[in-house]
């Protein structure tokens, strides 16, 4: 491929080697004319005796400079000059000339006819094939015309035999030169048009790059995970956010085949059926990342065929939407508590009022002496009367409306006032409490509602653990937040039974009632605190989190939240 400024360059030699050419020419004339004339003295002595002679002489020199700029404007990126004066400069006025140039001369110099050749040789050489036969059409009849007047004697038969080799070549070289020239125009002219394609093409091939530039950095940079495989499952690509969500390297996933576990994996198969039948799959899948840890993506995984229809890759896209199923399991529960708690507000005044007054009679009845048989029963109804009260009492706990009265307050203190109960209740089933508590900073905290979230994460740790097991209490500051833990020693907590932790109702105790943990996320709430797990099978650790807040200089507070 040649650069155009090489073409330039190119056309600049041509042009400059074409006048030269001319200009030698036009110095064979005016050499012939200084030869057929003999003014090698007398032209200085004598320069207006031949008055013909310096009219060719001025005729040719005005020519030069014409020439000359008929030259430079016909190469110039503008060019003024029309069809007409190109013709009349190189083959009119040149043929004129010329033919002057030869009557002038006459028969001083031998053989020169042949100056005849030299408008032929510039005509041809700028007009082309069809110019220099024509002009050699006027040069032969010239010769012969030249030729008839110098030798009357010869019949135009003889004169033209005569000069059959000097005719010969005119026609010779006005077919050859005019040939080049046609030639060389028809390069140069495919040589430009193939150079304007070729800038097209480069314009294009630019305008494709840009483009799969734009979308190479849109699905690097995209807010999604993408993954392109060829057709059989094998990743050749994988994004920056596909890497920082996973953790995965794409050196450590390229060449490994999604469909690996189709054969375990009924869902999977299932997903392979659909893909490989040309259709996209849409759905949300359970992945793990690198560290083990799970998380939720909503996926699309659709083929891309080539024009006969061939599938050549998949494209995987997903979305992380694990926060999005943690809000929404919240939501869920939110919901729940607050239906619980709106039926426990409405129901258990009128609950409890019926149920004082049935165990009031209870323990009357238990004092009678004639009842005294039947005391056994009075104490096991009252039992469980007292049961139904608790129960009733956590409901109205988790009720979102409820009236708390923050104090400025340490947690700390809270948990060593405690302690000593709950280390007592541990030592009865040969279980251990230990308390790792670090100086906190005060928070607004309902103390009652506190001292039940604490009971409650402590009771559950207990229960979780066989004889011999201990739990660990510990309260620290992290990231502008008051953390309290409570760390078991017990077999850790399922997958399944994770997702419905602190749902209402929900308990794996076989006495249990399921808002133990219900309460605790309840009141976690009105405080404006998390709650979260962290399991495995050596034990679990429950995280409240409270944030501190370092602009409310109030020491109480009376806060009824919205329902």
């Amino acid at each position: 491929m040649v650069p155009e400024n090489k073409i330039t360059e190119r056309q600049k030699e041509l042009f400059e080697h074409i006048t030269i050419t001319h200009f030698l020419c036009f110095i064979v004339l005016f050499i012939s004319l200084i030869l057929g004339n003999k003014i090698f003295v007398n032209a200085i002595t004598h320069p207006l005796i031949n008055l013909l002679f310096f009219a060719v002489v001025t005729l040719i020199g005005s020519y030069l400079i014409f020439l000359q700029r008929v030259m430079e404007d016909s190469h110039s990126t503008e060019p003024k000059i029309s069809t007409i004066q190109i013709v009349f400069a190189y083959v009119v006025l040149l043929f004129i000339i010329t033919g002057l140039t030869v009557i002038v001369t006459g028969n001083s110099l031998n053989s020169v006819e042949y100056l005849l050749l030299l408008p032929i040789l510039i005509a041809a050489s700028m007009m082309g094939k069809k110019t220099g036969i024509l002009v050699s059409c006027f040069c032969v009849i010239l010769v012969l015309f030249f030729k008839h007047k110098t030798a009357d004697y010869m019949s135009l038969v003889q004169l033209f035999e005569s000069n059959l080799i000097l005719i010969s070549t005119m026609f010779i070289m006005g077919w050859f030169v005019g040939g080049v020239t046609n030639l060389e125009n028809r390069h140069r002219e495919q040589l430009r048009a193939y150079i304007s394609s070729f800038h097209s093409e480069i314009m294009q091939r630019k305008a494709v790059e840009e483009q799969l530039s734009m979308l190479s950095q849109a699905v690097e940079q995209s807010p999604v995970l993408i993954m392109i495989t060829d057709a059989n499952g094998n990743i050749n690509y994988i994004n920056q956010k596909y890497t920082s969500t996973t953790e995965y390297l794409p050196e450590e996933v390229y060449g490994k085949n999604i469909w690996a576990r189709r054969d375990q994996s009924k869902e999977c198969t299932a997903i392979y059926q659909t893909v490989k039948s040309g259709k996209a799959w849409q759905g949300e899948i359970k992945n793990r990342k690198k560290n083990g840890e799970f998380y939720w993506e909503r996926v699309t995984i659709a083929p891309f065929s080539n024009k006969k229809g061939e599938i050549t890759h998949l494209i995987r896209v997903s979305e992380d939407i694990t926060e999005c199923k943690r809000i929404e399991k919240e939501m869920a529960r939110l919901a729940q508590l607050n239906l619980v708690g709106e039926m426990a507000a409405g129901i258990a005044h009128e609950i409890r009022n019926p149920m004082t007054s049935v165990r009031g009679f209870l323990q009357l009845l238990g004092d009678k002496e004639e009842c005294s048989r039947y005391k056994n029963y009075f104490d096991m109804m009252i039992s469980e009367l007292d049961r139904a009260n608790s129960i009733i009492t956590e409901f109205l706990t988790l009720a979102r409306n409820k009236a708390m009265l923050l104090k400025k307050q340490n947690l700390v203190t809270i948990i060593r006032t405690l302690l000593p109960l709950l280390q007592k209740e541990g030592i009865k089933t040969d279980k251990y409490i230990q308390a790792d508590l670090e100086e906190v900073p005060d928070l607004l905290l309902d103390e009652d509602e506190i001292r039940q979230l604490i009971i409650n994460l402590v009771r559950n740790g207990l229960e979780a653990m066989p004889p011999g097991g201990k739990v660990i209490i510990r309260t620290y500051t992290e990231d502008n937040e008051v953390v309290f833990s409570v760390q078991d020693e017990g077999k850790g907590i399922s997958a399944e039974v994770l997702e419905k932790i602190g749902t209402p109702f929900f308990t794996t105790k076989d006495k249990g009632t399921g808002l133990g943990l219900a309460v605790c996320y309840s009141i976690a709430t009105r405080h404006k605190a998390t709650i979260s797990v962290d399991t495995s099978p050596g034990g679990s650790t429950f995280y409240v989190r409270f944030k501190i807040d370092s602009n409310s200089d109030n020491n109480e507070l009376n806060y009824t939240p919205e329902p």
